[in-house]
């Protein structure tokens, strides 16, 4: 079976995500562009740097020639933002890209737009899921690679200029290149590299940058850009010498940043950072969207300004919604996906880092700076995310157990509301808040949690692990 998480597809390498699925998923994209006749318009593909995605990508390509439709494949491995842009530039009936974004190495994954780059509604992936799950590998159209590429219908190209070029036009660059920022940069092994990079020598700053070659296995981590996982990056910008450090997650699309004493910025806090900065500094003007599971500080900052911060449940489709339905300059999750205002409606590592560079040029003041700024007018917010992985038979017990938990027993402050839209979601009155929802990519539980203070946090998450886990035990 194949399954759409929130973007697409993705799974283990060997186990289900093989080249009989793959040319299966590209069937029953083909089968949908054929449909709606839009042979004619094309698909855009791109791929990552994990394991056989080139090779994948070219699986697909065959597949879709042979049903009558051009394929544009993108070369060398690319960001998946770069995808979108291509998606929408050449006016693409669809584009997919070989990725499993942040998960480990043993998975691959195809994340799919559809025209227009906007991320796939559910009514669309529920019935694609559909019939893809229904087609059989006899009916797998295919036409050989080489001779594809021979007949012209399928193109090799590289948009990276034209990509680069795009973001440029939505920050001042004039701005970062009299501010000379010196960048410590960490790809993660993954494909951010390229783009970020040229972006960096283009604004002047002067680039050292670690991790940049291209590894599949992700020199043995995963290729999330987390406090953990940047331990070098943080040990590096401790040392000084840097006003800022990046990372990006292995397909470009998420971001994390060290400030200039070494400490970790996690996702929440850039978008509060940014959207405080486009609002007190730039004086935009506009709402923000946010995800269930992200930072309350958005809802702060709106607040004080006069806008309204708009909350969707996780999956950045729904940021992208939101987005589009109340005109706001800014839309995130605090998994490190950002997209802003007049660009792609997908999150991009490449233009975040952009506008923090044009942040830092235009401010000129350090990024520790700014954030106790944000710190001393809003206040500070704790946030936690913890991961706990149970056994699949138990999902739907553990769902019983967190839906009829009283509040009470997680937290003894008085409850203001609680939301079950999209997992279960307390809010207390003191400002603290408990999300606790099952991944859609992978067995995992996430309990998040965010207080303005910071003790409070771990209690709460060792409350909720212990009311599972005495309940399982139970169960038994």
């Amino acid at each position: 079976m194949i399954r759409f998480g929130t973007g697409g597809w993705r799974d283990i390498i060997g186990e289900n995500f093989t080249f009989d699925n793959v040319r299966r998923f590209s069937q029953g994209i083909a089968n949908q562009i054929c449909q709606n006749r839009k042979q004619s318009q094309g698909v855009v593909i791109g791929y990552d740097n994990r394991f056989m995605a080139e090779e994948f990508a070219k699986a697909s390509a065959e597949v879709f020639v042979a049903n009558h439709i051009r394929v544009v494949l993108l070369t060398p491995s690319v960001p998946t933002p770069l995808v979108n842009f291509v998606t929408i530039k050449e006016k693409a009936a669809a584009g997919l890209t070989f990725t499993a974004s942040h998960n480990p190495y043993i998975y691959n994954g195809i994340k799919y737009v559809r025209e227009g780059g906007l991320p796939a509604t559910e009514d669309i992936t529920s019935e694609l899921e559909r019939s893809i799950n229904m087609i059989q590998v006899n009916e797998i159209k295919r036409m050989n690679y080489n001779r594809a590429l021979e007949t012209n219908l399928v193109i090799r190209k590289n948009y990276m200029n034209d990509f680069i070029t795009f973001i440029e036009s939505q920050i001042n660059m004039e701005w970062i290149k009299k501010a000379n920022i010196r960048v410590l940069y960490d790809p993660m092994f993954g494909t951010g590299v390229n783009s970020l990079l040229t972006l960096l020598v283009d604004s002047r700053a002067t680039v050292k940058i670690i991790h940049d070659k291209a590894d599949p296995l992700f020199g043995g981590r995963v290729p999330a850009p987390t406090e953990s996982s940047l331990w070098r990056l943080t040990g590096m910008m401790k040392e000084g010498q840097y006003d800022i450090g990046i990372a990006t997650d292995g397909d470009g699309d998420r971001i994390a940043i060290i400030d200039e004493k070494g400490c970790y910025v996690d996702a929440n806090e850039i978008l509060a950072l940014l959207y405080y900065y486009f609002l007190e500094y730039k004086g935009m003007k506009g709402n923000v969207v946010r995800n269930l599971s992200t930072t309350h500080l958005l809802d702060h900052i709106a607040r004080y300004y006069g806008f309204e911060c708009i909350e969707k449940p996780v999956g950045f489709k729904h940021i992208a919604e939101g987005m589009l339905q109340s005109d706001a300059v800014l839309g995130g999750e605090s998994s490190g996906g950002i997209t802003i205002k007049g660009h792609l409606l997908e999150k991009d590592a490449i233009l975040s880092a952009g506008i923090l560079l044009e942040m830092l040029a235009y401010t000129k003041k350090p990024l520790s700076a700014i954030r106790q700024e944000i710190n001393e007018k809003f206040g500070k917010l704790y946030y936690k995310e913890h991961n706990y992985s149970y056994e699949a038979e138990y999902k739907q017990h553990i769902k019983s157990i967190i839906f009829n938990t009283s509040p009470e027993k997680i937290y003894q402050e008085k409850l203001l509301e609680y939301k079950t839209f999209d997992g279960m979601k307390w809010e207390w009155a003191d400002g603290t808040w408990c999300l606790v929802r099952f991944s859609g990519t992978e067995p995992v539980l996430r309990i998040m949690v965010e207080s303005p203070s910071d003790d409070t946090i771990e209690g709460i998450i060792q409350q909720v692990m212990q009311i599972i886990e005495s309940s399982i035990l139970h169960h038994h």
